[in-house]
C-alpha cells in the first residue's frame, strides 16, 4: 500500500510505499473486475442531466431517455 507524504524539503508529495499487502491473484482479479451495479433509475437520471446539460435550452423533438425505456 501506498501513500502520499508531503516533503517539506522539496514542497512536494511524494508515492511512499506503506506497506506489503500479500493476496491470492484470482479472487483479488474478480473483486477488481466484477462490476457492482446499482440501481437503474438513478443511472438513467445521471445520463438524462448531461444529456439536457449537453443540449444547452435547446431539447430535440425526440424523446428522452426514460421515455425510450419506460415505453
Amino acid at each position: 500500500m501506498y501513500d502520499l507524504l508531503f516533503d517539506s524539503s522539496t514542497k512536494q508529495y511524494c508515492l511512499t510505499l506503506m506497506d506489503i499487502i500479500y493476496t491470492e491473484f484470482e479472487p483479488a482479479l474478480l473483486r477488481i473486475t466484477t462490476p457492482e451495479p446499482g440501481e437503474m433509475s438513478g443511472f438513467m437520471g445521471v445520463l438524462q442531466n448531461k444529456l439536457d446539460e449537453h443540449l444547452d435550452e435547446n431539447p430535440p423533438d425526440s424523446p428522452s431517455l426514460t421515455d425510450v425505456i419506460n415505453s
